[in-house]
């Protein structure tokens, strides 16, 4: 028993070390950009005790190459179990576009529960991706992907995700 212990302590060690690490990651790159809300956002990070489980990035003017950058630290963790983000938002980052949103669905770590969209500028080509992104999601239990440039076509299609899934809210 103390040995399953002693490992339960350093994979609980190695969890809150690594969403500590990609919170400092981000904020870093928020700082990089520097605008005043994104810098007040990277201080917010670094000082927020909740080490990563919702990860809030709304309406900081982020362009798709920020948005690039932050996800490389999902990248870098993506593989490992440890992995803690149950929430992400960009909504109103209306720069993301598709570029944004195709770099966000390669790059979404499984751990994820909820996806904030809204508004961010994303047509049909970035919501196809995202799309077929959140069929592999096995813990997604909510996405907002609202007041973007969808047609009636792909909007349907996200209704039927959700018909299918009905675990999963969408709004779109």
């Amino acid at each position: 028993m103390k040995v399953d212990e002693n490992t339960n302590k350093r994979q609980k060690i190695i969890k809150v070390t690594n969403d500590k690490n990609t919170l400092s990651e981000i904020a870093s790159i928020l700082r990089k950009i520097g605008s005043k809300k994104c810098i007040e956002k990277s201080q917010y990070l670094e000082s927020n005790a909740s080490y990563g489980k919702t990860i809030n990035l709304r309406d900081l003017e982020l362009n798709t190459s920020s948005i690039v950058s932050i996800l490389s630290c999902f990248k870098q963790e993506r593989g490992l179990p440890s992995h803690n983000v149950k929430s992400i938002s960009f909504s109103y980052n209306v720069l993301l576009g598709d570029s944004g949103a195709i770099a966000l669905a390669s790059n979404l770590p499984k751990s994820i529960c909820e996806i904030g969209l809204v508004n961010c500028g994303i047509n049909d080509l970035g919501g196809i991706e995202i799309l077929n992104c959140i069929n592999s999601l096995p813990n997604l239990k909510m996405i907002c992907i609202e007041q973007n440039n969808f047609s009636e076509k792909l909007k349907l299609e996200f209704r039927k995700f959700n018909s299918n899934n009905p675990q999963v809210l969408v709004v779109v």
